[in-house]
């Protein structure tokens, strides 16, 4: 309407304000589904080889924390080559060469030292500096005398074979879901303690960065223990004080899709078919002023229920069709003779149990698939003599 004059619009008087909906239509639908991702939602795990470091405990007992300590990473980097050639005079790009750029890296320092020893570890694996500085006249100013007074080996001769890092892999998260990426063969190529500063505030870290060589990706469900060390060390495993819209509160699923199992969930069905039943019925009483004969009760003594809400079906669901009939009979005569109440549409049970009763009326039960799922949903009045 951006080219129409405004004498020309006719407004809705009964709409006073309305926004678009584009977003919301993208990116608050199918669980969302196509909403942006979060930034911090990423797990690191470094495959660490055992038999490069001196001490094993570094990685027995302290790798699942080195994972927890980093602070930001960069998702891998891609630059391809490519050429502009002629092609009778017409411009022909081709590629011929990938290259994997360097990612960085941030670390907490934290107080135990833990990243900190991690780089010790990794240096004096590949490089003999760190232990030859220790070496008394390692370092002497002897350099016009012959190498029999050189008592100590230096730079990348430490006699290391073995990759340091097997693997570095980093997985993103989003909807109990995650995609990882594998780099293979990591190679650290820049540390920096960075700096400390005495008019400085905030927390002091490491950076790094790395080169690779070659990058795997894989998909998978988060778990326990699935990204690689995920929710095994000092994860908070207690439940969290809010509570969405569970249609049964006896199946415990993290995700918001709920999967539709019939006979599982047969009973909360049958459960909120009574609390529906006894909610009606309060609310006429109240309004007429009249009392209550218990109809919700009714129906659970005819099925043969102490409690609705106490497990409406002890048996296998072998026992689902006499259980419908109860229900059938127990609505009947339950409902019998009540005037001036109105009752919801109830989901039909055939849809349910795969027999044929269904939505309670003043006659009794009668078939009516059309009002349970898809169909008709206004609902069934019952006026008594």
């Amino acid at each position: 309407m951006g080219f129409t004059a405004n004498s020309n619009l006719q407004a809705d008087p009964t709409v006073y304000l309305k926004d678009y909906r584009h977003a919301a239509n993208l990116f608050a639908v199918d669980q969302f589904r196509l909403a942006p991702k979060q930034k911090f939602l990423f797990h690191v795990a470094f495959g660490i080889n055992t038999a490069a470091v001196p001490n094993a405990q570094l990685v027995q007992r302290y790798g699942q924390e080195i994972n927890m300590l980093v602070k930001n990473i960069e998702l891998p980097n891609f630059q391809i080559q490519t050429e502009t050639l002629n092609q009778y005079n017409r411009k022909k790009v081709v590629q011929f060469q990938q290259q994997y750029q360097e990612i960085n890296v941030n670390f907490h320092d934290d107080n135990m030292g833990l990243i900190n020893q991690l780089w010790q570890a990794y240096y004096s694996y590949y490089y003999a500096d760190p232990r030859s500085a220790t070496v008394a006249g390692a370092f002497s100013r002897n350099a016009t005398k012959k190498s029999s007074y050189i008592p100590a080996s230096y730079g990348y001769d430490n006699n290391s074979t073995t990759p340091f890092f097997n693997y570095i892999k980093i997985y993103q998260m989003a909807r109990h879901e995650y995609v990882e990426y594998q780099l293979v063969n990591p190679m650290i190529t820049s540390w920096n303690h960075n700096k400390l500063d005495y008019a400085g505030v905030g927390t002091h870290d490491f950076s790094m960065r790395l080169k690779y060589e070659a990058v795997a990706y894989n998909v998978g469900a988060v778990a326990d223990g699935d990204p690689e060390g995920f929710g095994l060390t000092h994860y908070d495993h207690s439940p969290s004080p809010l509570k969405g819209i569970n249609p049964d509160p006896s199946v415990v699923d993290p995700s918001f899709v709920q999967s539709l199992d019939i006979e599982g969930n047969a009973g909360s069905f049958l459960a909120a078919v009574l609390n529906q039943v006894a909610s009606q019925q309060n609310t006429s009483a109240t309004s007429t002023g009249g009392g209550s004969n218990n109809l919700a009760g009714n129906i659970a003594t005819g099925l043969g229920i102490a409690t609705a809400a106490a497990g409406l079906l002890p048996g296998a669901i072998g026992a689902v069709g006499n259980i419908a009939g109860a229900v059938g009979g127990a609505i009947s005569s339950a409902i019998g003779g009540l005037s001036d109440i109105s009752f919801p549409s109830l989901p039909s049970v055939s849809n349910i149990f795969g027999s044929g009763t269904t939505d309670a009326t003043s006659s009794g039960i009668v078939p009516d698939p059309a009002a349970a799922y898809g169909g008709s949903n206004s609902n069934q009045e019952q006026s008594g003599s």
